[in-house]
């Protein structure tokens, strides 16, 4: 092969127009123009792909066409879900800040269940995590099912979801009373739940299984059929180990304790407190202490139950105590004026009302509409009142205890068969239903917890 001969150019002279490459031409100008951009377009792209799967590994997202904005599945009625396709979605049911529930058929077992699809957030997650941990302890104490406690089936992590599944129920007590028009139910009724929902609590607070609901309200508690009076107590999304509390500030506002609301340390017995607000409420149609906010509600237990004690004022840290309360020399520990910036001062008066008025143990019940009905006597309502005032005790250690509640007469006095009403019912006497504002609270009060 020859060589190919070099070409000999004198100093100072140029190649011929006809022997010159224009450098535009040359391969390597070629592969080098505009590079700078391509390597930041590539830079772009991969970063905004990392950022993303970074995203998806903190917020466990799972990908965009499972979720909506909020984190939460996207619910299709008959869609085959879980592992193996095991379970079908039949419709949602249920909605909170957790995630969703929805009634599904269990293809293995061939029953109805319910799917609790938590947000697919990490927050969310990790604390549905530690529910699956309670309701698994639950679970092998009560292997026999006789506690009153909500049974996990299964749970599964499904695109990006973690997701509990449980025993379909029935209504529950807050949708119970929308069927009476919120009238409310009998104290033969109530003394039925009662006992169970007191049993369920004594199961908690056994040393064994130590477990706080946190979070006692008529939602998370549910009949076990519609035309029973068998109730189950659901939801431990919030609960903890007594000695291994995770919050500080739990409860739903409405049923929240006053020791939650100063910062104090708290038991079981802020379930009894909780649970003594649900029985008034049942009977009534509306809740006890419907504050519109934290300081609200504190001056609502006030008018019903008098002033908190000094001691646990004192007990409680500066940053709670001062929400609520001023001191002075002459007159001690008092409840603060209404903030400035309220819009309605006169709904902060102080208004002394108590128990006895409010259910109308001495003029035939709430609104008068139990009048010379069986089981609705003064004596009966006195019984009554006076089992309520020892679950609303201020001071946690004095307030009953679930096997002392068992024992009042009040829980004890006969075991009268009763079923819940159906929906539309009108065996009970008609009346104003609860005010509809108060009904709305119902729909923000969760958003006040934590």
């Amino acid at each position: 092969m020859s060589k190919p001969q070099a070409i000999s150019v004198a100093p100072g002279s140029t190649l011929p127009a006809s022997s010159a490459r224009n450098p535009t031409t040359r391969p390597v100008y070629k592969l080098s123009v505009d590079l700078i951009d391509t390597y930041k377009q590539i830079n772009k792209i991969y970063y905004e792909q990392k950022a993303k799967r970074k995203s998806t590994k903190e917020t466990g997202k799972a990908d965009d066409k499972y979720d909506d904005e909020n984190y939460d599945y996207i619910i299709k009625n008959q869609e085959a879900f879980g592992e193996g396709d095991r379970y079908t979605i039949i419709e949602k049911i249920g909605k909170g800040s957790f995630g969703q529930v929805v009634r599904a058929f269990d293809n293995t077992t061939n029953q109805e269940c319910a799917i609790k699809i938590i947000k697919s957030k990490k927050p969310f997650t990790l604390q549905a995590r530690t529910e699956i941990e309670l309701l698994e302890q639950l679970k092998d104490k009560d292997q026999k099912d006789e506690h009153n406690v909500v049974r996990l089936i299964d749970h599964f992590f499904f695109r990006g979801h973690q997701c509990l599944v449980f025993e379909m129920l029935s209504l529950n007590l807050y949708e119970l009373l929308k069927n009476t028009q919120f009238r409310g139910v009998s104290l033969n009724l109530i003394r039925k739940f009662a006992k169970q929902i007191l049993r369920a609590l004594l199961f908690l607070s056994k040393p064994d299984v130590n477990i706080i609901h946190c979070d006692l309200k008529p939602e998370n508690i549910l009949l076990r059929s519609p035309r029973r009076s068998a109730i189950k107590v659901i939801d431990f999304g919030s609960s903890c180990k007594s000695d291994k509390k995770m919050y500080s500030y739990i409860q739903s506002r409405f049923y929240r304790s006053p020791e939650v609301m100063l910062g104090l340390q708290y038991t079981v017995a802020i379930d009894v407190w909780s649970l003594g607000c649900i029985l008034v409420e049942m009977h009534t149609g509306e809740p006890l202490f419907a504050g519109s906010e934290q300081f609200d509600q504190m001056r609502k237990l006030i008018e019903v139950l008098g002033p908190v004690p000094d001691d646990m004022i004192e007990k409680s840290p500066v940053n709670n105590r001062s929400v609520f309360f001023n001191h002075t020399a002459t007159e001690g520990w008092k409840i603060k004026n209404p903030p400035k910036s309220s819009s309605s001062r006169g709904k902060y008066q102080l208004e002394t009302r108590s128990l006895s008025e409010i259910i109308g143990a001495d003029t035939g019940g709430p609104r008068g509409q139990r009048l010379n009905e069986d089981g609705h006597s003064p004596q009966h309502y006195a019984i009554f009142v006076d089992l309520v005032q020892k679950m609303l005790k201020y001071d946690p250690a004095e307030r009953i205890k679930p096997a002392d509640a068992l024992r009042h007469p009040f829980i004890t006095n006969g075991d009268v068969q009763a079923q819940p009403p159906a929906p539309g019912d009108d065996t009970t006497r008609r009346s104003k239903s609860a005010p509809s504002n108060t009904r709305n609270e119902r729909k923000s009060e969760d958003e006040s917890r934590k």
